[in-house]
């Protein structure tokens, strides 16, 4: 062996190590230090060296259909492989299920993910929606799962000490509930009422964790502010 040879062998080996650990890093932590294109190209770098995905996968301790799931991010269309570059959008099971939608719906589904008008569950209903359904508008689909979504209410009842009225109730409850996230409130003679939305509940959870106290005794712990 020359000793050209000699430093394309080790150029080489430089690379399918660095893209093992780049690999590694992404598959056996719960939070990826890349994006998914990132991945998709490391990927691609391992299995040239390596010969085959099932190589790579066995050599990092994964399964090749694990693995394979990285490389879905290639199918999207090239303003949607930008989303998933910048971070805008960072699912796995969101670039499979945008993979089996055409180019042209995937930008407005995508779009209504990064406004968090739906997620990677409701993502799946539209796609199989449009399995089901050829002629209905993307828009028209993305309604239909918005609209048929389970709407979420809390509702928490407690008991009032001193001033029964409303306005003093909800101007306590306003202090760490954003108004718009309390849905109602009822009040009857010394009981009370209050639906919140799930971002009203998890200001009241954010609140006990803040003030220290149990998550059962915010309510009184807030009204006795």
């Amino acid at each position: 062996m020359t000793r050209l040879q000699k430093k394309v062998r080790i150029s080489e080996n430089g690379q399918l190590e660095e893209a093992l650990a780049a690999l590694i890093s992404c598959t056996h932590r719960k939070t990826r230090p890349l994006s998914l294109t990132e991945i998709a190209k490391w990927l691609d770098t391992a299995i040239e060296k390596m010969g085959s995905i099932r190589a790579v996968a066995d050599r990092i301790g994964v399964s090749a259909k694990m693995l394979a799931q990285f490389s879905h991010v290639k199918k999207l269309s090239p303003n949607i492989q930008e989303l998933f570059e910048k971070r805008k959008l960072d699912s796995v099971d969101a670039t499979t299920q945008l993979a089996m939608l055409p180019e042209h719906e995937q930008q407005t589904v995508a779009n209504a993910m990064i406004a968090g008008h739906i997620d990677t569950v409701d993502l799946r209903a539209v796609v199989e929606l449009r399995r089901a359904e050829d002629n209905s508008s993307i828009a028209v689909l993305l309604q239909r799962v918005s609209a048929s979504k389970t709407k979420k209410e809390y509702v928490a009842e407690f008991v009032i000490r001193g001033d029964p009225s409303e306005a003093r109730i909800r101007k306590q409850f306003t202090r760490y509930i954003p108004d718009s996230e309390i849905l109602s409130l009822e009040i009857k003679g010394t009981l009370g009422k209050m639906v919140l939305s799930p971002k009203g509940k998890n200001a009241l959870a954010n609140t006990a964790k803040k003030l220290q106290t149990p998550l059962k005794r915010i309510i009184p712990s807030i009204l006795d502010c």
